[in-house]
């Protein structure tokens, strides 16, 4: 009866042995940190993270196509491509590739590579950020600092931060990324395309005003008079359009899961409006963009 009850309290201590670890095991997997199940982040943390890790680094470049598709047509205009290097973390060129002559008329802007016939084939255009914002080092009468700027990935990912926007996972993601599908508020999208438009329209009056500046004689002073009128009859009209026009941006993000640096960002950013003619007609500005080293 001794060994048969020794049998019995062996089996129930290798019993309560296992439980024990069990439980323990239990409580170990259910404290928080210990690395053996995390906490799934959500898509606002997953953002946050890759744009601390992309502000952080000295060095990047990326690759990327924009064009404009009008009304429902699968057709881009305009379209184009461009490439961009990041140096000394604030530091930023941004170089496209189009057809054409380019000339080169401030400081910060130069001709790129040439085509058979001997043109520039794009143009460049160089940042850099000071107090958070990013300067165009071009001159002020030079239109790409207006133009060139809406395609700055790093800018552009700075500027949702700040925006009221919803962010929400995509399926369909490998184990190695992450999307996100990120949609400004309406309002905050409106303000943000207004901005860019103005800026845009600025630069463009500065680069007119300055070759009527360069004119000699007496028909200078009615040029510069004619040009102005001009510019702020466009103004007026862009105000009007802008102010019933609907603006929807969607932005897509794929982040590496790993590192949490972005490896893609892509937009369409959709204005609806009605021009002076009473018509109704929708644009949309798509962008792609492709990281491809950091450091």
């Amino acid at each position: 009866m001794e060994k048969v009850d020794g049998r019995v309290m062996g089996m129930l201590n290798r019993r309560s042995v296992g439980t024990l670890w069990l439980f323990v095991s239990i409580v170990i997997i259910g404290v928080p940190g210990c690395g053996w199940i995390q906490r799934d982040r959500t898509p606002e943390e997953i953002f946050s993270l890759a744009l601390s890790g992309i502000a952080g680094k000295e060095t990047l470049s990326f690759e990327g196509e924009a064009g404009l598709r009008r009304e429902n047509s699968g057709l881009f205009e305009n379209q184009f491509k461009f490439e961009g290097k990041l140096e000394n973390h604030d530091r930023l060129t941004l170089q496209t590739r189009l057809p054409g002559a380019v000339t080169a008329v401030g400081t910060g802007v130069h001709p790129t590579a040439v085509n058979p016939n001997g043109q520039p084939s794009g143009f460049s255009a160089s940042f850099e950020r000071k107090q958070g914002q990013w300067m165009a080092l071009s001159a002020q009468h030079e239109p790409l600092r207006g133009s060139l700027s809406r395609f700055n990935p790093i800018a552009q990912m700075e500027k949702i931060d700040g925006m009221h926007k919803t962010i929400q996972s995509e399926y369909g993601s490998g184990r190695r990324t992450r999307t996100l599908r990120i949609e400004l508020a309406p309002e905050d999208a409106k303000i943000w395309a207004q901005a860019q438009l103005n800026d845009e329209m600025t630069a463009i009056r500065a680069e007119y005003m300055h070759k009527a500046g360069m004119v000699t004689g007496t028909s200078k002073e009615k040029l510069e008079k004619d040009l102005d009128k001009v510019w702020k009859q466009g103004e007026i009209t862009m105000q009007q359009m802008m102010e019933q026009a609907k603006v929807q941006t969607v932005y897509h993000l794929t982040v590496d899961r790993k590192t949490s640096l972005p490896l893609r960002l892509s937009s369409e950013s959709q204005v609806s409006y009605t021009d002076n003619s009473h018509r109704s007609n929708k644009e949309a500005l798509v962008t792609d963009v492709n990281f491809k080293s950091y450091q």
